[in-house]
């Protein structure tokens, strides 16, 4: 009898283990409403790499990774036609152009299938206007909550 429990708790554990050991697919993405899906990771870095190129002013990098159709969807206004080529910051990212010794932190970024999103808190010296009222020389700290779509590499 003391064998057969061994056995038995033996096999219990071994089942226990395997039920509770995630599966990991690995495969093709699939394919939503003609959106490819299942790259998290991918569309991950993307976000954080234009993150990156923001902090810089690297305008280069933020062109490559900009889907030239992606769309600006701000709150309580229309959506705006923010593809590029750009060659100016300003017109990329007026934020980053008006922050001197800017810092951006990524705060929080959960992603799912082909929607990033990220808590951002940007630090800097402040050298523009702040809804029509000059605002220059002053150190702010905004913080953001964007969505990001990424397709085939690119925000969208």
């Amino acid at each position: 009898m003391n064998v057969c429990f061994s056995v038995y708790g033996v096999a219990s554990a071994l089942l226990l283990v395997a039920a509770c050991t995630p599966v990991v697919k690995e495969g093709p993405a699939h394919t939503v409403m003609g959106v490819e899906t299942g790259h998290t990771e991918q569309n991950e870095a993307v976000v954080r790499r234009s993150f990156q190129a923001r902090e810089r002013g690297d305008v280069a990098t933020l062109n490559e990774l900009s889907d030239p159709d992606e769309m600006l969807h701000p709150p309580g206004g229309p959506a705006i036609r923010r593809g590029g080529p750009y060659t100016d910051l300003q017109d990329l990212c007026p934020m980053c152009a008006a922050l001197e010794h800017r810092k951006i932190t990524i705060d929080m970024m959960l992603a799912k299938d082909d929607l990033v999103y990220v808590r951002s808190t940007w630090t800097g010296l402040y050298t523009g206007t702040f809804q029509g009222v000059p605002f220059s020389g002053h150190n702010v700290t905004v913080v953001y909550s964007n969505v990001y779509r990424v397709i085939d590499g690119r925000i969208r």
